[in-house]
């Protein structure tokens, strides 16, 4: 018996010795620098990846396979290790940039979601966003919503979502003519948007400036006012809520007042987009 167990021993070493080899070899891109796993050419640790046999393959290794694979532009090798995962929210994210290298948006957005992947949902929402299609865009940014409120360590994630969707309310507004119902819906929709992200970051000037100017496209002077202070609280030495405020004084009937907060504004930022557009409503008055 002794002899055949020191052959099954020796065996099992070389099996061992084997995978421990080959895996090396294929996270070679996160070895230490100057161990042997570096002198390995890219081209063969990608050839070690497809003879690596079916499953098992240990977790942590079959994701890096599969990323390694999709960094390389390889689809039919990264879904074949990932078809090699057990179900979790990496495969899931994964599975989801696939789809998206196939062009199948919605399959990539299914994936992100079951992945709780709200990098990917943003990167999905932006390329929706940057072709003009708003309503399919704001129901994705209403989804990573959604996924984010679910989870309590990921306050800052969710407030810029809000202010996310804040925008994409305030640009689906922007498209319906001005005084009709639906146009008015959309701007409490952006407003209390805006709301949200400022709740959860009271102290973000760029949630401030987003909140108070559409209080005061909606008329809302003194909830603007309050903002407007709020934010140049939180930044003295921005220019924009100095014009924010002027453009209320304006409205106020307080042209004089406007006048000031315009030349605080432009000793401030001389380019400032918002001073210049007070500067012009001033002229005009």
């Amino acid at each position: 018996m002794r002899p055949l167990f020191v052959v099954a021993l020796v065996a099992v070493v070389i099996a061992l010795g084997a995978v421990q080899a080959v895996s090396s070899i294929a996270l070679r891109a996160s070895a230490q620098r100057g161990s042997w796993v570096q002198l390995v050419p890219a081209a063969v640790s990608a050839r070690v990846d497809q003879l690596l046999p079916g499953p098992p393959l240990p977790p942590a290794l079959g994701l890096v396979l599969a990323r390694n694979a999709l960094a390389a532009g390889d689809l039919p090798l990264a879904e074949r290790d990932i078809a090699r995962l057990g179900p979790s929210r990496d495969r899931s994210a994964l599975l989801g940039r696939v789809a998206e290298a196939h062009g199948d948006a919605a399959g990539a957005v299914a994936a992100y979601l079951a992945a709780d992947d709200v990098t990917g949902l943003e990167r999905r929402i932006d390329e929706l966003t940057a072709g003009g299609q708003i309503p399919a865009a704001l129901e994705l940014q209403r989804a990573a919503i959604a996924k984010l409120q679910g989870d309590h360590t990921q306050v800052d994630a969710l407030a810029h979502a809000y202010f996310a969707l804040g925008r994409l309310e305030e640009t689906a507004a922007y498209a319906l003519a001005v005084g009709t119902p639906a146009r008015h819906a959309r701007e409490l929709d952006s407003r209390d948007a805006y709301a949200g992200a400022v709740a959860l970051a009271p102290l973000d000037e760029n949630y401030l400036l987003g909140y108070g100017n559409q209080l005061l496209n909606l008329g809302e002077l003194d909830a603007a006012k309050r903002t407007f202070a709020r934010a140049r609280d939180v930044d003295p030495a921005s220019a924009e809520p100095f014009a924010g405020l002027g453009e209320i004084a304006l409205r106020e009937g307080n042209p004089a007042r406007a006048r000031a907060y315009l030349v605080r504004a432009q000793a401030l930022d001389p380019v400032s987009d918002a001073a210049g557009r007070l500067a012009r409503e001033l002229a005009a008055h």
